[in-house]
């Protein structure tokens, strides 16, 4: 019998030896793979900043060319031209506005939620008019409860709409009269 407990005991110590030792390796795994994921987060970053920064330089010399031909052409060029110099400036500006989002996601994907109580239907507005702006010759109805009230973070729930929303206006395109209704 004391052999026995002998052994148990002896097998119990290297059992535990073995967890300790295979915990150490564990956890200086997690440590080497945080130090790694930390590294490629920084590059990406670096990444989003340079290729941002090297688009925004056409987008801004596309809108500027526009800008310059609507002023300075705008006695020689007729309607449909200058429908179509603004809606490169309203494309390129809104470019340049998804560029800005998607660092800031960039960003917010590393950070704290910022929740609070918004109104939703007050968001899908403003992304609706923002829509209608850009394409004012369609003709689209926006239906919208007077609140819809979320507690969430208001920049993702914006994107989020603005994609949602976006989506719906791109694939009514081909109907002459679309309805788009935001609701729960």
């Amino acid at each position: 019998l004391y052999d026995a407990l002998q052994y148990e005991l002896q097998t119990r110590k290297h059992a535990e030896e073995e967890v300790r030792n295979l915990n150490a390796t564990l956890e200086y795994r997690v440590r080497e793979r945080t130090v790694q994921l930390e590294t490629a987060n920084n590059e990406l970053d670096s990444f989003s900043y340079s290729i941002s920064h090297d688009l925004r330089t056409p987008l801004r010399t596309l809108d500027g060319f526009s800008q310059a031909l609507l002023e300075d052409y705008e006695d020689t060029l007729d309607e449909q031209g200058k429908r179509y110099l603004s809606r490169i400036r309203i494309a390129s500006q809104h470019m340049a506005q998804l560029i800005d989002e998607l660092l800031e996601l960039s960003r917010l994907s590393r950070s704290q939620l910022n929740r609070t109580w918004i109104d939703i239907a007050q968001i899908g507005c403003e992304i609706f008019a923002e829509l209608q702006e850009e394409q004012p010759e369609r003709d689209v109805i926006f239906i919208v409860p007077p609140s819809l009230e979320a507690y969430a973070d208001p920049f993702l729930m914006r994107i989020v709409l603005t994609n949602l929303i976006g989506n719906a206006w791109k694939f009514s395109s081909k109907h002459a009269h679309a309805i788009i209704e935001l609701g729960t």
